[in-house]
């Protein structure tokens, strides 16, 4: 029997970080061992509880770490199980003061400094291939401690009888829908864009949750405006609750452990993750793609193109071509993915490197260089601190003379409009009394032109006096 220690730091309330561990916490309990999980408060360590576990509640701060180590160190543990960061650092110290065994799991292509630490490490865990050779490039002397287990599926996904034919598809698309996953829902809104797509008879299933939720949603609604398709919002569902709904599906968009659940209940699966588009799993791409923990390794945008998430789902479109697809994802998973397999790989690691025990520290010759290490650090960091908070000042000086000078900037454009504003008014009145003026011209030019006519008629009419006058008779009238 043993009593493992299983450090864990998450972000996120659940994912697949949380399914992973919670795997490996019900198998061992069931296989008669304890287990201690150290985590934040929430709803994963209420299932740790729920499964039979030991939880330890932190919120991974400085001052709260200090005490659990207190707690862990007079408790008898067997061997550290640690995930990377925060929750490595508390379990490395624990398994080197108490001089037990320290294994590390390591889900994507990150380090953790195993480069700083290697020597006090049991046994390094990378859940693909291309992450175990990732490791050995960046910290050599580890080759012989690195581990390949994958990720397993549990025997709740598995197929079901095959659906009847349906004139139209149900495509259905899972991801936790949070910041670090932006890549793989953006690769799925590339998909309901593409015009090819669009004109397919499908009604979308979306599985999952999170702080992206209301963007995406608006987005992708927006792109299956007029093009006759459905979605259907799930949201968060749970392990009894996931199988079900990928059944009614007739092919899945997933990243990482969803894709080996998706094909575990025989499903064709496109493969994208937070890290790169892996494409359709298939017998001539599953090795490459499973290699890189099923989009956990890539370039993201730089190794994507548009339309390639497109050209699969028209592949998808012949339903014998979907059979062929979902009858080997079925069989690759049961081979290679099942839970069992993976857990029992993971227990007998536990068992191997107890029978070797732990890394031997000598904490009398090494604690002078520890101690150095630590008050060089901990003076570096009040450095660092100083100059953050001089580059803070000088941060908030400069946003404080930017607004300033938006400010001033601002009144500068309202006194503009403001003398614009008066140039127009001035401009109207301006026109109003060229206006009247020319009206005034016209007026005189009239009176002008009637003078000239009066004194035109008034020049006749002395011209005709003098006429008569000049007559025989005429001198009679005058």
């Amino acid at each position: 029997m043993m009593n493992i220690l299983l450090p864990v730091f998450f972000h996120s309330a659940m994912g697949g970080l949380h399914l992973h561990i919670l795997s490996s916490v019900k198998h061992v309990l069931r296989e008669g061992h304890d287990v201690t999980v150290v985590c934040k408060p929430g709803p994963f360590a209420e299932e740790v509880r729920t499964l039979g576990g030991q939880v330890i509640e932190t919120d991974y701060s400085t001052d709260d770490v200090k005490r659990v180590i207190e707690q862990v160190r007079v408790q008898s543990y067997d061997v550290v199980y640690a995930h990377p960061f925060d929750s490595r650092q508390l379990g490395l110290a624990v398994a080197e003061a108490n001089q037990i065994p320290f294994v590390l799991v390591i889900h994507g292509m990150y380090h953790d400094d195993i480069q700083q630490y290697h020597q006090s490490v049991s046994r390094i865990i990378a859940v693909s291939e291309q992450i175990a050779a990732y490791l050995v490039e960046i910290c050599p002397e580890v080759e012989e401690k690195v581990q390949v287990i994958t990720n397993g599926v549990s025997d709740s996904f598995v197929p079901t009888d095959e659906s009847q034919p349906s004139e139209r598809l149900v495509g259905l698309f899972t991801s936790r829908l949070d910041a670090d996953k932006l890549f793989i829902l953006d690769v799925f809104l590339d998909a309901l864009k593409d015009e090819r797509v669009k004109s397919l008879p499908i009604d979308w299933i979306v599985i999952g949750d999170g702080t992206q939720r209301e963007k995406y949603e608006a987005r992708y609604e927006e792109a299956l405006a007029g093009t006759g398709q459905s979605m259907e919002w799930l949201g968060w569902l749970n392990q009894e609750e996931l199988p079900q709904a990928m059944r009614r599906a007739d092919f899945i968009i997933a990243p990482g452990r969803s894709a080996l659940e998706a094909m575990a209940v025989g499903k064709p699966t496109i493969a994208v993750g937070s890290k790169g588009y892996q494409g359709l799993v298939t017998p001539e791409t599953w090795q490459s793609i499973a290699g890189t923990n099923f989009g956990g390794i890539g370039t993201k945008y730089d190794g994507y193109t548009s339309g390639q998430i497109g050209d699969e789902i028209l592949r998808l479109v012949d339903e014998s071509f979907r059979r062929e697809i979902a009858s080997f994802s079925v069989k690759l998973v049961d081979e290679h993915f099942r839970d069992e397999q993976s857990q029992r790989q993971l227990v007998e690691l536990f068992q191997a490197v107890m029978s070797e025990g732990g890394p031997v520290v000598d904490f009398h010759d090494m604690y002078p260089f520890h101690r150095y290490e630590q008050l060089h650090y901990f003076r570096s960091s009040h450095l660092l601190e100083g100059k953050l908070e001089t580059k803070e000042k000088q941060r908030v000086k400069i946003r404080d003379e930017r607004d300033e000078a938006r400010r001033n900037t601002n009144q500068v454009k309202r006194d503009l409009i403001a003398a614009n504003r008066t140039v127009r008014e001035q401009e109207k009145t301006i026109k109003a009394l060229e206006k009247e003026l020319e009206t005034l011209r016209q007026s005189a030019q009239e009176t002008v032109q009637q003078r000239d006519e009066f004194q035109l008629s008034a020049e006749e009419l002395r011209s005709q006096i003098e006429r008569v006058k000049k007559h025989p008779i005429g001198k009679f009238f005058a």
